[in-house]
């Protein structure tokens, strides 16, 4: 059985250990307290977010790349709206990651001949990781359906709402 002090002693040699080693300890508690702080907005930042469903590269059309979105309504070709609000744009992609995508068989059952159509044109501006770049969406409003290449998608309510208030907040002509 062991005696109070031999308890004292060894923990009295342990920190002994540790003040030896202060300088190796700092630098571990300032590295954690860095990736703890600095972890997050990394992370969200970064590619690893798959935009799975649509079948691209992640860094192709990733939500932080994407900055400006432009429409044209197949009712009125002529007068084209763009948008700018990277927040709105950002919540939109991450809404479109969550698109099911249709079967064959399901495209085949729906008709999308002589539906309206908002066409979608996704700004990707240029950075160190991808070129500058548009992409097509194409968008039913009235069967909740997305075309992107050659795929077409079923969109949540979230998806809806978001293009709702992205369409109603759009500015009239083209981002320069």
């Amino acid at each position: 059985m062991h005696s109070f002090s031999c308890y004292v002693f060894s923990w009295r040699m342990r920190l002994l250990r540790l003040k030896r080693h202060k300088l190796s300890v700092s630098l571990s508690v300032i590295f954690l307290l860095a990736v703890l702080i600095i972890g997050p907005p990394v992370y969200q930042e970064s590619w690893l977010d798959p935009f799975g469903t649509l079948n691209v590269p992640n860094r192709e059309l990733h939500p932080h790349a994407i900055t400006k979105l432009g429409m044209v309504n197949s009712d009125d070709p002529f007068h084209p709206y763009y948008y700018t609000n990277e927040g709105k744009i950002q919540e939109l992609m991450h809404d479109l990651q969550r698109a099911t995508p249709l079967s064959s068989s399901d495209q085949a059952l729906v008709s999308l001949e002589n539906q309206k159509v908002q066409y979608f044109t996704l700004h990707r501006t240029l950075s160190h990781y991808h070129p500058e770049e548009d992409y097509a969406l194409l968008y039913y409003p009235n069967k909740g359906i997305i075309r992107f290449r050659e795929q077409a998608f079923r969109i949540n309510e979230s998806t809806v709402y978001t293009l709702t208030q992205i369409t109603g907040d759009m500015t009239s002509g083209w981002w320069k």
